[in-house]
């Protein structure tokens, strides 16, 4: 709150202002009771169980006797039947007890008679072969056969080396005997492997655009390999130094 003209401060608002608590509005108490009785409805129609706000009070009480047994949840197997395969016994029985083993059995075969005749008539056993000496093998003393493979490839590299030497050779006779062309035979070297280029790459551009016979691919493909061949020999002319091989007669 403010006092004085224009909303300027005043002294009068330093003094505490008492505190005004608006009354509570009384507590809404309705004149029903929370405790639902079904025959109290006036519908006039029976209702079904649990289709109002939940069951009457006082019904829903837990029974103590229906807890969970043990093994409730357990699976019902059914009773074991005899097996449809049954397993063959291996081994005879254990004797029982009140078994009496059979006494006095005594056979009448002649051991040593018959230990003879077996060993006579059985087959000789095979002896293990002793294993063949060295020099009685088939490729004793003779050169094996990846020997020969590797001194064929060693005649074959020194045959590389040696050539590789000739061509090497030939090449520094070759520029001892060189010379240097002059400008004025490059220029006009160059400038006639121009007009020649002229000339094959208007035969070439004339020619008709369907291949259909062996003729006119044969003479497609050579004007290309003359236009190429041109076109290194004036790429090897345009260099600064170019040195010709004099010939010997």
């Amino acid at each position: 709150m403010s006092y004085g003209m224009g909303g300027n401060e005043s002294i009068y608002q330093l003094i505490p202002q008492r505190e005004i608590v608006p009354p509570k509005d009384p507590m809404h108490r309705s004149k029903y009771s929370g405790k639902v009785d079904p025959k109290t409805f006036p519908m006039g129609e029976p209702k079904r169980p649990l289709a109002t706000f939940g069951p009457p009070q006082g019904l829903s009480k837990p029974v103590a006797k229906n807890f969970t047994k043990k093994h409730a949840g357990e699976p019902v197997l059914p009773d074991p039947k005899a097996p449809t395969h049954p397993k063959e016994k291996v081994k005879a029985p254990v004797p029982l007890r009140d078994e009496k083993p059979v006494m006095g059995l005594m056979s009448a075969k002649n051991f040593i008679t018959a230990n003879a005749v077996e060993n006579i008539l059985s087959q000789a056993k095979k002896v293990p072969e002793a294993p063949k000496m060295a020099v009685d093998k088939v490729d004793y003393g003779k050169t094996p056969s990846y020997l020969k493979t590797v001194k064929q490839k060693i005649n074959q590299e020194k045959a590389m080396v040696e050539e590789f030497k000739t061509r090497m050779y030939q090449q520094q006779q070759t520029q001892s005997s060189a010379k240097k062309m002059s400008e004025d035979e490059r220029q006009d070297l160059i400038s006639q492997l121009k007009s020649r280029w002229q000339h094959v790459n208007e035969s070439y551009q004339k020619m008709t655009f369907t291949l259909d016979t062996p003729a006119k691919k044969m003479r497609k493909e050579k004007y290309e390999e003359q236009l190429v061949q041109i076109e290194k020999d004036i790429e090897t002319l345009s260099r600064r130094v170019v040195l010709v091989a004099e010939d010997e007669y």
